[in-house]
């Protein structure tokens, strides 16, 4: 279960700052946009990172299905409130979501662990 929490971790916070990456692209493609020009031919970030305008969607993208596998591996190994995990799932589509949903995730399967380790602590000792 440790490592399950440990890749959605990672993953809620790869998925965050790329959510972040491409909430200020698209931004600065409303603000670069001429009069009349449609939003998508604005460069965006890629002004200021040349073809992020290209890989940040797509990075996003890949990295929030990864989000969404790993998060139902750890509802499966923790059995967590099902409604709040697929608000969890959802959280990598809404900017910063994904960090407070990191923090709520962890502060429950943590104590699961504690017991995990516990229980495993003492079944390895003799009787």
């Amino acid at each position: 279960m440790k490592a399950a929490l440990t890749r959605y971790r990672v993953l809620a916070w790869a998925t965050g700052v790329f959510l972040l990456l491409l909430t200020l692209h698209v931004v600065l493609q409303a603000v670069q946009k001429e009069p009349g020009q449609p939003l998508f031919e604005a460069e965006g970030i890629g002004a200021v990172l040349p073809g992020a305008g290209a890989w940040v969607p797509i990075v996003h993208g890949w990295l929030y299905l990864v989000y969404v596998i790993v998060s139902v591996d750890l509802w499966f190994r923790t059995r967590l409130n099902f409604p709040r995990m697929v608000g969890v799932a959802l959280a990598g589509t809404i900017p910063f979501m994904s960090f407070v949903a990191e923090r709520w995730v962890r502060h429950q399967v943590e104590p699961m662990l504690g017991r995990e380790r516990t229980a495993a602590g003492t079944a390895a000792q003799p009787q």
